[in-house]
């Protein structure tokens, strides 16, 4: 038996640490999800403003919109190839002085292609002084023939400085209208919408802790008063019933003495009937039975006076009795 205890003892804080232990892993489990849910979307916060920037904020540097003096661009055709390819993302610096461009430089410039004014990254072929100005030739790698418009110097827009493969078709589709909504749009509203979730769930915890710490001290009170109102009145009641013993002690103990009182007056006239009727010649009683005589009318008034209290405890007794009942 003592064996079976030792064991369930034991077993107890081994389930109690699996609950622990439980509650331990879904709170890590949790805790991974939000912060991966916050990464994410911290990501698209940052493309979305990197988006919105690029595209409406900064136009400085021949319309073409930077970030810190840095033009990203999305590689379109095969031109340069294999130096860029389609879908890479490029970074290009603004160009201050011209002058420091050299021969076979990668830059993006401002041209027409089949009538449309354009943004085109090509090497640079040849530089022509102008007089006051540079022209610059330019051919893409995987062109047989240099580009037949030249560029003016200030149409150059940045030199190539560096590309990430790839990147740009994510950047093309953000530029877009469907993109931008299913790829910053929604998921900054779900950010937003999540942590609004997450701020009135707090905020409805911390009331209901609020309110139950409330009731806890309205419920502690009631319980002070009741206690104090119950044991008010069983004060009362022990005095009411002390009160009431008393009085029905005495006016038992009354009555009691006023039928011994009786009883005793009664009790001469008995004894001088056969006194009267005694003859004259009869011997008179001699001292000891007379001196005797008050010892036994003395225990008979003390065992009459016990049976008397005894009347009294057990008629006060029998009436506190039915006040409690009655109460």
């Amino acid at each position: 038996m003592k064996k079976e205890q030792e064991t369930a003892a034991v077993q107890i804080p081994q389930e109690a640490e699996g609950e622990v232990i439980v509650a331990e892993e879904e709170s890590k489990g949790k805790r991974i999800l939000n912060t991966i849910v916050n990464v994410v979307l911290i990501v698209a916060i940052a493309l979305a403003a990197v988006c919105t920037y690029a595209s409406y904020v900064s136009t400085s540097g021949n319309g073409v919109p930077n970030i810190f003096g840095v033009r990203i661009f999305s590689i379109q055709t095969e031109s340069m190839y294999p130096t860029l390819l389609p879908g890479d993302l490029i970074f290009d610096t603004g160009v201050k002085e011209p002058e420091e461009l050299r021969k076979d430089d990668i830059i993006t410039y401002w041209t027409v292609i089949n009538g449309e004014r354009v943004l085109n990254t090509h090497r640079i072929h040849e530089i022509y002084d102008g007089g006051g100005y540079l022209i610059f030739s330019t051919k893409g790698d995987n062109n047989t023939s240099a580009d037949p418009l030249t560029v003016h110097e200030s149409e150059i827009v940045g030199k190539y400085s560096f590309r990430v493969p790839g990147v740009g078709k994510v950047f093309d589709y953000l530029q877009t209208s469907t993109g931008f909504l299913i790829v910053i749009v929604i998921p900054v509203f779900l950010f937003f919408l999540f942590h609004l979730v997450q701020f009135f769930r707090v905020l409805f915890e911390y009331q209901n802790v609020k309110n139950r710490i409330k009731f806890e001290q309205e419920r502690g009170r009631t319980e002070d008063l009741i206690d104090q109102e119950q044991k008010r009145q069983s004060e009362a009641q022990a005095a009411a019933r002390l009160k009431m013993e008393e009085e029905l002690r005495e006016r038992l103990r009354a009555e009691i003495m006023a039928s011994m009182a009786a009883q005793q007056a009664a009790a001469p006239a008995a004894e001088e009937v056969p006194a009267e009727e005694a003859p004259a010649e009869e011997e008179k009683p001699s001292e000891e039975p007379a001196e005797e005589t008050p010892a036994e009318e003395a225990s008979e008034e003390e065992t009459v006076s016990e049976e008397a209290e005894e009347k009294v405890e057990e008629a006060a007794d029998e009436a506190a009795d039915k006040t409690e009942e009655n109460a």
